[in-house]
């Protein structure tokens, strides 16, 4: 038997530990001294009392309850506020029985690989949605005092309950939440339950809420004396309440961590509804620009013959008038259009493609003349790869339209090379510099689901690669602007 003094008498405990996680019933024999007086305090379990000996009567939330009759039995819910007198002039005994619901805390541990890790903006997002989510059901309906802090120790929520003692030293403090408790400094984030003693002798109880291993913040409560002190009202905790206000702790902590689940899911699941909202828009621009390719390639089918055959007199006039040029370069556009027509593959090989992008080339130079030079550096046999149909002329065709401005001298260059496994396509010019912050918004641009210009290249990329593929922009050493394509290629 181990008996915890009081400053009103004693109280013997039949257990000898009193860890509430191997105990799951407190039974103790209370005295109160002749005269005494067990000053207010909360019940934070239920508890069953059984007069032994002595007169003397409680009140409970305010009312009078007589404990004079003997073999007397009463219930006390938690929650609570009991004090108790001895009228008489004899000790009065009587027996207690506490049943604190079973709630072990097992101290939680950091996982830095952690699917739910969360930044120090989320998880004050999810603290103050566990305590808006909490508070109506939950929060708001214990009579027990409480602080909830974030995860860098600044008070969020607190209890309009305190103990007496602490409103009588420290009333304007809690209400500004300055009192000594709520600025005591607690290094976060920890894992493991702790306490500490406020300059007033009131012990408090931290309890870290943690979830998937990221530290949201703590609890703080109880509010009790452990020891008597030299001040009237002051009232020791039993052992049995000590257990129970951490066990409520725990469970506000267990509640939150709950209702943090629930609203991990209702992210996701917004999220998921979103992903799913957009796919279907996308699919339908993806429909509609389909049904405008499939209009524009039938308009140009209708006179692909007559194209063709006018085509070919004036390669023939200009080949007899001696313009050999001409006769090239009408050969060139032939040959363009040509591919543009009668190709009904979605993948050519890469030699393909590059004849295709020369041919624009070479109708380029014939434009510009000497003022225009065109370098290749190709570093692999392009006939072992197949690639996508027309995704680099329109590349090159954007640099002359958009890159080149007034440049008396034009260059552009072509870079090809096998690089682990993949294609790398580099494409340059000498055109006007472009900064960091232009690269990025035109990147932007491309990416949006627009039917024009770069952006159907990257859908048509995404629509052979899906995500396996890169596209990216970046500033010339001195002026123009690198564009470098990075694709899976197969070969041959």
């Amino acid at each position: 038997m181990t008996r915890q003094e009081t400053n009103w008498g004693y109280i013997d405990w039949l257990e000898e530990d009193m860890d509430e996680s191997k105990s799951a019933l407190n039974v103790g024999i209370v005295t109160i001294a002749p005269h005494a007086h067990m000053t207010p305090h909360i019940h934070f379990t239920e508890q069953v009392i059984y007069t032994l000996q002595g007169t003397g009567y409680s009140l409970v939330d305010g009312e009078k309850i007589d404990m004079s009759r003997p073999d007397e039995i009463l219930h006390w819910d938690a929650g609570v506020i009991h004090e108790m007198y001895n009228e008489g002039e004899e000790e009065f005994k009587h027996l207690m029985v506490s049943c604190p619901d079973i709630m072990r805390f097992d101290p939680a541990v950091a996982e830095e690989t952690n699917t739910y890790k969360l930044s120090d903006e989320a998880a004050e997002e999810y603290l103050r949605a566990a305590v808006n989510g909490t508070c109506e059901q939950f929060l708001d309906t214990l009579h027990y005092s409480y602080v909830i802090f974030n995860a860098v120790g600044m008070p969020l929520k607190r209890t309009r309950i305190f103990p007496i003692f602490c409103c009588q030293n420290c009333l304007e403090e809690i209400s500004s939440n300055v009192a000594p408790c709520m600025c005591r400094y607690i290094r976060c984030p920890f894992y493991e339950e702790m306490s500490f003693e406020c300059p007033h002798g009131v012990t408090v109880f931290c309890t870290p809420i943690v979830f998937h291993g990221n530290f949201l913040g703590y609890i703080q409560g109880g509010y009790v004396h452990m020891h008597g002190i030299s001040q009237e009202g002051v009232y020791v905790m039993p052992q049995s309440s000590i257990q129970g206000a951490k066990i409520l702790l725990r469970q506000i902590v267990k509640a939150m961590t709950d209702y943090c689940e629930v609203y991990q899911f209702k992210k996701e699941l917004t999220r998921q509804e979103l992903k799913l909202e957009n796919t279907q828009q996308y699919q339908e621009v993806l429909i509609a620009n389909l049904q405008d390719a499939k209009n524009t390639m039938t308009d140009l089918k209708i006179n692909n013959h007559f194209l063709f055959n006018t085509l070919n007199q004036m390669a023939s006039m200009a080949l007899s008038g001696g313009m050999v040029s001409l006769y090239q370069s009408i050969l060139d556009l032939s040959c363009l259009f040509s591919s543009a027509l009668r190709n009904n593959s979605s993948m050519v090989t890469l030699s393909k493609e590059f004849e295709y992008l020369n041919s624009y080339l070479k109708l380029q130079k014939l434009r510009y003349g000497e003022h225009l030079q065109i370098v290749f550096k190709i570093q692999t046999d392009m006939e072992r790869w197949t690639v996508p149909f027309n995704f680099l002329m329109p590349v090159a065709e954007n640099a002359f339209v958009h890159g080149f401005s007034q440049e008396d001298e034009k260059l552009f260059s072509l870079e090809i090379k096998e690089q682990e496994g993949k294609l790398l396509l580099v494409m340059r010019n000498n055109g006007r510099l472009v900064s960091e912050e232009t690269c990025r918004e035109i990147s932007r641009k491309m990416k949006e689901s627009a039917a024009h210009g770069l952006s159907m290249i990257y859908q048509k990329l995404r629509s052979v690669y899906g995500e396996n593929f890169s596209v990216a922009f970046s500033p010339g050493e001195k002026c123009g602007i690198a564009v470098t394509m990075m694709i899976p290629a197969k070969k041959i």
